[in-house]
């Protein structure tokens, strides 16, 4: 496949994947989006060529999104005294359903690599599923809501010892929900968050990166922490405090297998709003659930996938996991299984980057998913 129509597809899949998330996304995500993009394009390292810049048109097509036209790409410059290329990836489409995604995720060196800045810039107006909070929901329930809310993603690291990096953690969204659906719980207005709202914070974010691959790690880890607070001070119309620790290791197994675990842990404490509740499903946590299926205060999420180069570009992977969401009063935990199998397209053989189809299966639900790069 020509390699332009091969970044155009990728693209495509970025945007239609974007559409399948909820409003609180991981903080890695918009990182992960321009590293991406960075290999597909093959930015020009030459530190003569001060700025460069790539576009493309974009078209695209999913069940939650119809028909949607747009364009992408990603614009790369070195600071002064920076080995490291920075990025900016810009993306703005529009779709069948007058839903409209405007987002800039950014990652920028400086201080000859001691930081790092990253993060995102954008504005969106879009259709979210609504299942109920905690664990005693009705597997059938589903409310649909329309919300247009800018959002700006600000995370700055200092590199250390060990591939250890500490930092702060910015992050704001204005939530403004144009729409409900009449029959729902969010109109009941018992709900914390029914009626959107600024939603402000601030933390402290520790790194821990030992992979010796960022797209397809064989050995290492990586270990992100946060201690994250919305309150007045931050300008926020919640408030609350959140502990979140995501990580992941990985072992080689003879020339062709990797197993890679994964253990997710985050606490609540306070009245956050439904939309930045913690939450199982979607294409890294428990794939088989929809993305939000399950959302409560805290939760406890552990993954396991096993990994194998099958032949040429083609690749195969086995997941497991087992997930809880909780913190409703009066309600125990439920424990959510899924299992799965998924193939793999090597679109960068260098970088070792895979397009993957996945096919997973929970309780009374199930799903396809097709991305790029792996789930953890």
């Amino acid at each position: 496949m020509h390699r332009l129509s091969l970044w155009i597809l990728l693209t495509c899949i970025t945007l239609t994947s974007f559409a399948q998330e909820s409003a609180v996304v991981s903080q890695l995500e918009a990182n992960e989006q321009a590293d991406t993009l960075n290999s597909l394009v093959k930015v020009d390292t030459n530190p003569q060529k001060k700025v460069k810049i790539f576009a493309i048109p974009l078209v695209f097509y999913s069940p939650d999104t119809r028909l949607g036209l747009g364009a992408g790409g990603i614009a790369t410059f070195r600071p002064a005294g920076t080995p490291q290329p920075s990025n900016v990836t810009f993306s703005l489409a529009y779709t069948q359903r007058k839903q409209l995604l405007v987002w800039f995720p950014y990652q920028i060196y400086f201080g000859r690599e001691k930081y790092v800045a990253f993060g995102e810039v954008g504005w969106f107006r879009y259709v979210y599923q609504f299942f109920g909070i905690g664990n005693n929901i009705d597997n059938d329930y589903l409310e649909k809501y329309t919300t247009e809310f800018p959002r700006v993603r600000i995370t700055l690291l200092r590199n250390v010892k060990n591939g250890n990096a500490f930092g702060l953690r910015l992050a704001y969204d204005n939530f403004n929900i144009t729409q409900y659906d009449s029959s729902g719980l969010l109109l009941q207005k018992n709900i914390i968050g029914w009626q959107g709202g600024q939603s402000a914070g601030a933390g402290l974010v520790w790194w821990k990166d030992t992979r010796n691959n960022r797209f397809y790690p064989t050995k290492g880890w990586f270990i992100e922490s946060s201690l994250f607070f919305e309150n007045s001070w931050t300008g926020s119309d919640y408030k609350y405090s959140r502990f979140s620790i995501d990580a992941a290791k990985y072992f080689a197994l003879g020339e062709k297998n990797v197993l890679a675990l994964h253990g997710m842990a985050i606490g609540t404490v306070g009245d956050a709003p439904f939309f930045n509740t913690a939450f199982l499903g979607g294409t890294k946590r428990l794939r088989g659930y929809f993305e939000g299926k399950y959302r409560d205060d805290h939760l406890l999420l552990a993954q396991a996938e096993l990994r194998r180069e099958l032949f040429g570009r083609i690749g195969g992977a086995v997941f497991t996991g087992v997930g809880t969401v909780f913190g409703t009063p009066g309600e125990s935990a439920k424990i959510r299984p899924n299992v799965g199998l998924g193939v793999r397209f090597q679109v960068d053989k260098k970088q070792k980057l895979n397009i993957r189809a996945d096919y997973g299966i929970g309780v009374k639900n199930q799903g396809f998913y097709l991305t790029f790069g792996e789930s953890f």
